[in-house]
């Protein structure tokens, strides 16, 4: 007899609104592949308000709607928005029955019989967990200890909100745990339910006509319906479903292959009801300060596992950020190539950096003619090439040595490029010595290090003459200076809302003088500046140097 039963759990409706997303089209394909592919024994959705309309009315037969009153506190502390509360609606519900909780927005695509054996099993969320293990798929024996640890920490639940505790039980807390108690949680890989991720490049990927998602070892997608409603799932029909070809929607076509093109289209008085609401939600969330300050908590975890850096052997560090960087590339976490080739995100292209190719050929061709010869330049961090092709198409005077810590990127390079004035070098820049050069470029790269990594970076600057570095700063700088992260595919602040704080080399713990050259204003979130370090004036911790021209 398997430890967890097949009883399949569902939260929905603890808003009256519904948080402007009704039931729907996504919500009845991702419960139809679940009861075919899972075949549970029986399946209940836990509502305090009920849904309606057609997409309702073709789910409900499928299941049994429990209603319920959601809990308005825990342990005494506040539960005060909805998704708080189904948050702890399924841990007591699992706690008490055990079974298989899905959000309404996972498609399942295979099988958990194999996974039901254990006690616990959860999913990680980001590159080797490094968001943390989430809570859209819980599968759990009743009573399990696991869970009942994870109830008892709601002690001190403090988040009032989308504030900079939102997931702080729900997602960074359950890693913590599974890492403290590792006999009693089996914690999968990223794979098995939460990629692609939730950022604009890997819904993409999920929802927009694109390169298949490898669906080898994966249990379920979980499509992030919070961050994909507007543009891919809002009013979807089944006649659009199979007008586009996207992975969701190859997916989806199976479980609605009976159903007319304009099932569940609504009539024109829903779609101004919907406008109205989504429209408030919208200006709701442009006030919030919600985003930007969710990341100071996971800026705050960030920086207790940087100094746990400095306890762990170099050589062992540095294999895991080559392993981080690795699989940001092969997951796409920066978005995806039409072409298929690695993608180091849109800072790449665009008009931010068309400016920069323009703005720095004129910079390089300047330096070289004040040298009267060939000069070399390390781009560190050279990425998928784009920058640097054009630099080397721009300005004959120069010889490009590009680096990256990423093995598979740079044979890539070697065995692409034919210009004899470029070579490339697979360098840790934080660990290992950087190449010689008169010119050294690091474009975008340090806002996805560590404090302490990138102070190990400057430390090196010092050998080359004239160093110039790239950085994206928020368009309102709020929150604690240089708040600290683990190496990886997200950078300080929130791009989306444009909030919080980008690497601020003038202030402490960096304290290096430099000069702003140009900016642009890559969105309307973001400003991309460059600077030229002053790298004589690289200080230590205790300096008063300042920039001259720095972000505010």
């Amino acid at each position: 007899m398997p430890k967890i039963p097949k009883t399949l759990h569902y939260c929905f409706g603890l808003a009256k609104d519904f948080g402007g997303k009704p039931w729907s089209l996504v919500h009845y394909v991702c419960v139809r592949s679940a009861i075919e592919r899972l075949k549970p024994d029986a399946v209940f959705l836990y509502y305090e308000y009920e849904p309606s309309g057609a997409w309702w009315r073709q789910t409900k037969p499928l299941l049994q709607p429990v209603k319920i009153t959601a809990p308005r506190e825990v342990f005494g502390n506040p539960l005060l928005h909805p998704a708080h509360r189904a948050d702890v609606v399924r841990l007591q519900t699992l706690i008490r029955d055990g079974g298989i909780y899905l959000d309404t927005d996972v498609l399942v695509h295979r099988s958990f019989d194999e996974l039901l054996d254990h006690t616990v099993v959860l999913g990680e969320e980001g590159v080797e967990g490094e968001i943390g293990v989430a809570n859209a798929v819980i599968l759990a024996a009743p009573g399990a200890p696991f869970l009942q640890k994870w109830r008892q920490e709601y002690r001190w639940f403090r988040s009032r909100g989308k504030d900079r505790y939102w997931n702080e039980h729900s997602v960074q807390l359950p890693r913590q745990l599974a890492a403290a108690n590792p006999g009693e949680a089996t914690v999968l890989p990223g794979d098995a339910f939460y990629r692609p991720l939730w950022t604009p490049g890997q819904l993409e990927l999920i929802f927009a006509p694109t390169a298949s998602v490898c669906d080898t070892g994966r249990f379920a997608n979980h499509l992030w319906e919070s961050n994909a409603w507007e543009r891919y799932l809002k009013n979807l029909t089944p006649g659009a479903v199979r007008r586009i070809d996207s992975n969701f929607h190859r997916w989806a076509r199976p479980y609605l292959a009976d159903l007319p093109d304009d099932f569940g289209a609504p009539g024109w008085p829903e779609r101004a009801s919907r406008f109205v609401v989504s429209q408030s939600k919208r200006l709701r969330r442009k006030a919030s300060l919600a985003r930007s300050a969710l990341s100071s908590a996971k800026h705050a975890y960030a920086s207790t596992l940087a100094s746990l850096d400095r306890v762990v052997p170099a050589p062992i560090v540095s294999a895991r950020r080559r392993q981080i960087f690795q699989r940001i590339y092969k997951d796409g976490l920066w978005g995806a190539s039409p072409s298929g080739g690695f993608f180091s995100g849109t800072g790449s292209r665009g008009e931010a950096a068309r400016v920069y190719v323009e703005k720095m050929s004129d910079a390089l061709g300047d330096i070289a003619k004040t040298a009267r010869k060939p000069i070399i330049v390390v781009d560190l961090g050279c990425g998928d090439f784009e920058i640097g092709r054009k630099l080397l198409a721009n300005v004959p005077a120069i010889r490009y040595v590009g680096c990256d810590i990423v093995p598979e990127l740079i044979a890539h390079h070697v065995k692409q490029t034919a210009d004899a004035r470029a070579r490339f070098e697979e360098v840790d820049i934080v660990a290992e010595d950087l190449p010689a050069g008169d010119v050294c470029l690091l474009r975008q790269v340090l806002q996805h290090l560590s404090n302490a990594d990138i102070k190990k970076v400057l430390a090196k600057l010092r050998k080359f003459d004239r160093v110039f570095v790239t950085e994206g700063y928020p368009v309102i700088a709020e929150g604690p200076i240089n708040p600290d992260k683990t190496a990886g595919y997200d950078v300080r602040f929130d791009w989306r809302s444009g909030r919080g704080r980008g690497v601020e080399l003038a202030e402490k713990p960096f304290n290096v003088a430099a000069r702003e050259l140009f900016r642009v204003q890559a969105s309307e979130q973001e400003v991309i500046v460059t600077f030229e370090l002053l790298t004589g004036d690289v200080k230590n911790d205790h300096s008063s140097t300042k920039a001259l021209e720095t972000i505010r």
